[in-house]
């Protein structure tokens, strides 16, 4: 396995871990019977609801990194930069994950930045390959 679909994996179980605490928050804030039912009609706040909300934004950075990770594990391409650049992704978002459900919002938006910044190189990288 490469480094870059190492840390892809390791996002993967940061947005799991994101999707237990905002699950363990939500009892808190609504209590125990509307968590077990169909949650319709069921508005989260606080931090559930901005944990939702990175939650989401996560599962669209990973389709979003996804197919440049997979393009650079398939040419079995790999540098120091693509490595680093995965990391930097990997570390922003975390930062991400806890400055929202924070709310942080600073610190947020330039992981936010930081990470969209990082999957656009790694696309760059997939792409110039010659």
């Amino acid at each position: 396995m490469s480094v870059e679909l190492y840390y892809v994996c390791l996002y993967g179980l940061l947005i799991i871990a994101t999707t237990l605490v905002q699950q363990l928050t939500s009892l808190a804030n609504v209590g125990i019977m509307p968590v077990f039912s169909s949650r319709e009609g069921v508005n989260f706040s606080g931090m559930t609801g901005r944990l939702e909300r990175a939650i989401l934004n996560c599962v669209i950075a990973l389709a979003m990194i996804g197919p440049a990770i997979l393009a650079l594990a398939m040419t079995e391409t790999s540098s120091a930069n693509t490595i680093l650049a995965v990391q930097v992704f990997f570390w922003a978002r975390l930062v991400y994950v806890i400055a929202y459900g924070l709310n942080i919002i600073g610190v947020r938006s330039a992981s936010w930045i930081a990470s969209l910044l990082s999957i656009l190189y790694l696309y760059w990288s997939a792409m110039s390959i010659s």
